[in-house]
Order: C-alpha cells, then sequence, then structure tokens
C-alpha cells in the first residue's frame, strides 16, 4: 500500500482499489466536510465545481470489529452540561446521531487501528442522484465498478486528510435531457466529491450572539438549558477566528490574518479585477481597526481548492449564466468559519457586455471592458461578504451603496447633454455599512467588556443610519417595504424608476446595427434589446412594493426604531399614477426601426433562454413581448397580500388608497384614446387584457382573502358593463376584444367558470448578476 500520512494516515490499496485510514484504538472526534470537487455544467441543475455540502462533528467509535462512523447531533443542546451532566443525557437521549457507516477493522497494532473506509468515501454523499431526480433527469446511481478514488488530491497534513473520489452516476432508465445535452454519453457520467476531515478547533473561539440589526447569519439551535424566560432557539453569528496579540491593546498586531485565495484558472482580465474585488475587504477590515486582518493572495502553485486549509475565490462555468454564490463550512458547535468559499459564474463577463453594448453600442472601445470588470469587482466583493458571515443587505442602497452585500444594478443616468452616463456605474470599495458589520463581526474585545462593545457599536450605527433588511423582505412577489429591493440603485423606488424609464427610452430610441459588431449576424440584436426592453423591470418591482407598502425594521426594544410605518396615502398615490403611466402604450411600443432589425435566429444559432418568447414565429412577436412587460406589472400591483394591505389600511385610514381604486387607475391607464394610431390601440388591449386576467385571477385566487375576491368581483362586474357597451363599435379587433372581456367576465360572474386564458410569454431571465435558480 501506499501511505500518505498526516491528521489521518491514509492507505492507498491501488490493486485492490480500496482506501483505509489509520485511527486511534479509542473514540476520536473530526469535524467532517463534504464538498463537489467538480460540477455537471448546468446551472437549472445546480451541481457545482466548488460547491459545499455538509459540514459535521463526526465520531469514530470502535464496535468490536468495526468502527462506527457517528454524527453528533449539535442542533439540540444544552448549556448546563458541566453543572448538570444528568440534563445533558436527557437531551442526548431525545434526540438521536446518525450513525452513517460501520468500517471493518482490517489491522490492528500499538494502539492504532486500520480500517477500511472505500464504502465510506464511494457513495454519493452530496445526494447527485436525488438532485436529478428532483430535476426530471432520470434515475441515476452511483456504478461502483466505475467508481475510484481520485490520488492527485488525496493528501494528508498535520490538521487536516483530505479524500477525492471519483464517482460515475449510471441511468437505470431513459437518461437526462439536459444531462444528455451536457456530457458526451447520457447514460453515464463521472463528479468527484471531496471528504475532508479537519481537527477540532480548541476552545479558544468565542460565539457571538447573533444581532437581528447588524447583516450577519449564523447557526440556530435549541438550547434546553436556558432559563424559561428564555428562547430555547439560541443564534451565534458565522465568522472566522481573529485574534491579536494582545486582546486589550487595539493596536495590538493581528496573528492570525484571514487569506483568501484566487483561483489561478480564472483568465486574465477578470482575475485581476476579481483579486481588487477581494481587496475591498482589506480596506473594510483596515477601516474598522482590525489593521491586517484580512489579506488576498493568489492558491500555491498545485494546492487543491477544496483543502480545507484554503479559503477561495473559485471560478465556476457552466453550460448557461447562473448565480455566483459564497458559501462556508464550518463547526457546527460554534460557527466559527474554517474554510471560505466563493464561486464566481464565468458567464457574467459575456452577460455584463451584452448589457453594455445594448445600453452604449458594441464599438467602444475599452470602455465596455472597464464596465465588465467593475462589475467583477463589485460581485467578487459580495460572494466573498457571504463568505465571512454576511448576509445581504438589500436596504443599503437607500444610503448611498451603503454595503457590497446589496445587489446593484449598473448606475446609469441621463447626463445634462441627453446622453447615457455610465461614469459611476459601479462601487470602488466597501461601503460604510460593510465598514461597521465587520467592527461588530470581527471586533477584538476583552471577555469583560465585549457586550458593551458590541452594543455601542450597534448604536453608533443606529444612529448613522445603517438599517439592515435581507432577502425575506425583498422579494418582489409579496414583500411590503419598497425600500428593500434587488438590484436597485437609489434613495425611492419612485426615483430609480424614473432613471430607469429616461435610460430606457433614450437607448430604445437609438437601439440598432450599433449594438452588434461589425460581421456579428443582424439577429444579435434581439439578446441586446431584452436588457433594454426590461431595462426597468426591478425598478417596476420596488415602486410596486409601495401599493399597500409598510415599511420596517428588525427593531429590538431599546433602539428606538419604528418597528413599522404605513405608506401614507399619497405617496401610494404617488407610486400608483407612474405605476399605470408604464402600461401606456407609449411605454410599451417598441419603435418600427428596432422591429425591423429583431430577424429570427440564423442556421447554426439555437434558440435560448435568455431570448424573447413568440406566438409570432420566427418573426418577432411585439404584442407578446408587451404583453409579458404589462403582465409584470399588474401582477406587481394586484398581489394578493398586496391587495389585503389595502383593504385593511383603508379600515383604519379615510385618506388611504383603496384597492377599488387602484384597479380604477389601472382601468383608466388602459383605456382607449382618441385619435390613438393602430399601433398604440393594439397595445392597449394588450394591457387591457392583461389587467382582466389578472383580476380574474385574483377572484379565484382561494389564497386571497375573502375581502380581496369581493372587491375584485366587484371590479369585474364594473368592467363587464364597460365592455358592453357600443358592441358594433370600432374596429372588428376592438370588437372581438370586448366580446372576449365581456364573455370571460359573465363566466366567472355567472357560474363561477374561470376561463383558460393565453398567458404571457415568459420574460427572459434579467437579474443583472445572473439567472434566479
Amino acid at each position: 500500500m501506499v501511505k500518505r500520512d498526516g491528521f489521518i494516515p491514509i492507505y492507498l490499496d491501488r490493486k485492490g482499489g480500496k482506501i483505509l485510514l489509520e485511527l486511534p484504538r479509542d473514540s476520536m472526534r473530526v469535524l467532517y466536510f463534504i464538498s463537489q470537487a467538480t460540477g455537471l455544467g448546468s446551472n437549472p441543475i445546480g451541481i457545482d465545481r466548488g460547491a459545499g455540502g455538509g459540514e459535521y462533528v463526526a465520531r469514530f467509535d470502535r464496535e468490536g470489529e468495526r468502527v462506527l462512523v457517528v454524527l453528533e447531533n449539535w442542533a439540540y443542546r444544552t448549556s448546563l452540561a458541566a453543572q448538570n451532566p444528568a440534563h445533558a443525557r436527557t437531551i442526548a437521549e431525545s434526540f438521536p446521531p446518525s450513525t452513517v457507516a460501520a468500517l471493518p477493522i482490517t489491522g490492528e497494532t500499538g494502539g492504532r487501528l486500520l480500517v477500511d473506509a472505500t464504502d465510506f468515501f464511494l457513495r454519493d454523499w452530496l445526494d447527485v442522484a436525488g438532485t436529478l431526480a428532483a430535476s426530471n433527469e432520470g434515475s441515476y446511481t452511483v456504478a461502483r465498478d466505475r467508481s475510484s478514488i481520485y490520488e492527485p488530491y488525496t493528501r494528508a497534513f498535520p490538521t487536516n486528510t483530505e479524500v477525492d473520489v471519483a464517482l460515475t452516476f449510471a441511468a437505470s432508465g431513459r437518461p437526462g435531457g439536459t444531462v444528455s445535452q451536457i456530457v458526451p454519453d447520457g447514460r453515464a457520467f463521472t463528479l468527484r466529491q471531496h471528504a475532508s476531515f479537519v481537527q477540532l478547533p480548541d476552545d479558544g473561539y468565542r460565539p457571538r450572539t447573533l444581532d437581528p440589526r447588524t447583516g450577519f447569519f449564523g447557526i440556530t439551535f435549541r438550547d434546553y438549558g436556558q432559563p424559561i424566560q428564555n428562547s430555547l432557539e439560541q443564534r451565534w453569528i458565522s465568522r472566522h477566528r481573529l485574534l491579536r496579540a494582545n486582546p486589550a491593546d487595539p493596536r495590538s498586531a493581528i496573528t492570525n490574518p484571514i487569506v483568501y485565495y484566487i483561483d489561478r484558472g480564472i483568465p486574465e482580465p477578470v482575475r485581476t479585477a476579481t483579486r481588487e474585488g477581494a481587496t475591498f475587504w482589506v480596506k473594510a477590515f483596515d477601516d474598522a481597526g482590525l489593521k491586517g486582518g484580512f489579506r488576498v493572495e493568489d492558491l500555491p502553485e498545485g494546492a487543491d481548492p477544496l483543502d480545507a486549509r484554503y479559503n477561495v475565490v473559485q471560478w465556476v462555468n457552466r453550460n448557461e449564466r447562473g448565480w455566483s454564490v459564497g458559501g462556508s463550512l464550518g463547526d457546527p458547535r460554534t460557527g466559527e468559519i474554517l474554510k471560505g468559499q466563493a464561486r464566481m459564474d464565468s458567464h457574467r463577463a459575456r452577460t455584463d457586455y451584452n448589457l453594455y453594448a445594448g445600453l452604449m453600442g458594441a464599438d467602444a472601445a475599452a470602455a465596455d471592458t472597464a464596465f465588465v470588470l467593475a462589475r467583477v469587482r463589485q460581485v467578487t466583493a459580495h460572494e466573498i461578504g457571504h463568505t465571512l458571515g454576511m448576509a445581504h443587505n438589500y436596504i443599503a442602497s437607500t444610503y448611498e451603496r451603503g454595503s457590497v452585500m446589496d445587489y446593484p444594478p449598473p448606475r446609469v443616468r441621463l447626463a445634462a447633454n441627453g446622453e447615457i452616463d455610465i461614469a459611476t456605474a459601479y462601487g470602488l470599495g466597501p461601503g460604510p455599512f460593510d465598514v461597521w458589520a465587520v467592527r461588530w463581526g470581527y471586533g477584538i474585545y476583552p471577555q469583560a467588556s465585549e457586550t458593551d462593545s458590541l452594543a455601542a457599536i450597534v448604536t453608533e450605527g443606529l444612529k448613522g443610519g445603517f438599517l439592515f433588511l435581507s432577502d425575506a423582505d425583498a422579494r418582489p412577489d409579496f414583500a411590503s417595504d419598497p425600500r428593500t429591493n434587488l438590484w436597485d440603485d437609489a434613495a425611492t423606488a419612485d426615483e430609480f424608476l424614473r432613471h430607469q424609464m429616461d435610460v430606457r427610452r433614450v437607448a430604445m430610441s437609438r437601439f440598432g446595427e450599433r449594438n452588434i459588431r461589425v460581421g456579428e449576424p443582424i439577429a444579435l440584436l434581439q439578446e441586446r434589446f431584452v436588457p433594454v426592453y426590461f431595462m426597468h423591470r426591478f425598478a417596476l418591482n420596488s415602486l410596486s412594493k409601495t401599493i399597500g407598502g409598510v415599511e420596517y425594521s428588525n427593531a429590538v426594544r431599546g433602539d428606538n426604531l419604528q418597528a413599522t410605518r404605513p405608506i401614507p396615502g399619497a405617496g401610494q398615490r404617488v407610486a400608483l399614477r407612474m405605476l399605470a403611466a408604464a402600461l401606456h402604450p407609449a411605454e410599451l411600443a417598441i419603435p418600427d426601426t428596432v422591429i425591423t432589425l429583431l430577424a429570427p435566429r440564423p442556421f447554426s444559432y439555437a434558440p435560448y433562454v435568455e431570448l424573447f418568447g413568440s406566438r409570432t414565429r420566427p418573426t418577432f412577436d411585439e404584442l407578446g413581448a408587451a404583453r409579458t412587460l404589462a403582465q409584470m406589472v399588474l401582477d406587481g400591483v394586484l398581489q394578493r397580500d398586496r391587495a389585503a394591505r389595502l383593504v385593511q389600511q383603508a379600515a383604519h385610514d379615510p385618506r388611504a388608497l383603496t384597492l377599488s381604486e387602484t384597479v380604477g387607475a389601472l382601468a383608466a391607464a388602459t383605456a382607449a384614446r382618441a385619435g390613438e394610431s393602430p399601433k398604440h390601440s393594439a397595445l392597449r388591449r394588450v394591457a387591457q387584457r392583461a389587467l382582466a386576467d389578472r383580476l380574474l385571477a385574483l377572484a379565484a385566487d382561494r389564497e386571497a382573502s375573502p375581502e380581496v375576491r369581493a372587491i375584485a368581483d366587484l371590479e369585474i362586474t364594473r368592467l363587464r358593463d364597460v365592455a358592453r357597451r357600443n358592441p358594433g363599435a370600432g374596429s372588428p379587433d376592438e370588437q372581438a376584444h370586448r366580446m372576449a372581456m365581456a364573455g370571460d367576465f359573465t363566466r366567472w360572474l355567472e357560474r363561477r367558470e374561470l376561463p383558460a386564458p393565453t398567458p404571457a410569454l415568459r420574460a427572459p431571465p434579467g437579474d443583472p448578476f445572473g439567472m434566479v435558480p
């Protein structure tokens, strides 16, 4: 056998294809991490190179002629274990561990055991088979005869042992469509999974209790030793350990700086921009009084990115664009981060270039590269922030680029001369919230004064206006606070929409052959036009939260933050007027000069998800694009929770915006105008149909409140009466449109029969940083 000595020595039996571990005769405890070493290359399926998996405290217990591998259950515990072992026993006997393997003992000498761990490692720890089944990609299982230990990255070091295995997955039936598209033969493909055994950290790390105002995520567990006045659920933040030579001296040197390593596989100039983005955190730590606490280096030649000793910024290639992701592996007992893992999507640069070319043209020399690289720096800093334990902060845009943990679109404005200005597209360093959060999360204080020091930092930040709201507060489907959004870039939602629509109008008016390079197929203009036509989609989402909106904060007793504040009716009406204006035919229309250029895909250019849908194939569907945009507006405004908040607010305030008033404003915005062109008449009918379908869906929605459904019925009745007036007036298209709406309304009102409307075409994914999974 080949021996690799280290924390847990490894023996490789090359002839038998086995891997054996040398363990102490008595029980041994370690941290056990599992990661995905290689990826499938599909963003929708989501099996990525470098993806982190499980993090466990594992115990090796001898039991006769075998060693059991037991994963300890740290989700339930007691802080009284030292004082009351009997109480700790009640926890241990109430919530079981997981015994995941029995390793046969093959040898024993000198107080050491040799165990066969081949079966332990050659299993689908990350449930690739389950992920494929859930993605409708067929039934796959590990083919043991085609799986093996991957020796180049199976190594042992003084404090960690790394085992890499190549697992071949074989289809037991018809192979998956996406899998078959990516791999040479969809009936079988090989992925590597990586396991790390890491020495348990010492007791010198002090967990820090989570504060909902500071922007850190972490571990949550139930502590049954808490007094009855306290919650069973305890929350500690996730963070790296940082130490000073003298904790009592804030000028004392950092003795264990956090080092992040850049994947050498990132191509230039993106690699340099990635390194520069990582150094945002060098400045954040320095400005937070932790000078020298964060460093950036290249990954050493030959090092495995999944080696537990390295925090890495890794390059991920996929068949289509997708998210970059920041995660970490750590100690589930304390929340201490031991390995940061940021995965950067390689498609991002090309997606960013498409956005630039759609706005500015494709002949911009070095300006387009500068735009793309500025964005690479921004997203690198963002994902590393996650690996440091920091959550999204989607309200930070209200205090001028307050945090890299927000999702910023590029800052695009109209200059005084009417030109599109991208000079300050992205920030150049950490935001003030980031520096403040690092002070709170990573600051080093004497134990006796730590609680008071942290409280003082929070008070200082709140006085400075550092608000924090995260994912659940920002999602556009039901969220209520218009300050908290994915992809916004202004102090208020209405200001953001004004900027976006101003730029959109100019970009659409100038759109043409200038937006592709000489020699490229004209049909490529369609994918450049997508981000221009839907440029304001996120601003519309932001502003729609004003309707029935409620601002709120993660308030804590004694901090004087206002927990909730309904948005006054006057402010809601301003937002409603802007949203209704976005439904006008002039805002839905596409210039005829652009329509003539949106040609079908040429030979060998297959359709894909980032193009407009069409019901006029092979030609471009102008009315279909308008319907998609109109539906975005209406679905946002008339979302069921938002509508219920309108009803509730009107019960408290006679000046509040009502649901009936909201529907009336939308109906007025889509009403016919004297002298409108045939094209605008058609677009107006598109918006009317979208409103009709949305109201019918709201009336039939069993999850909507009964008050909302009743008002939806009332507004449907009114619109039916309007549609029935002057049945013979107008063009045949107009008559057919009114007759169809009146018929659908009548079937619902009289027979509760919901029509099956033609749905809006799905909008191409438009998130500036990637595609939502």
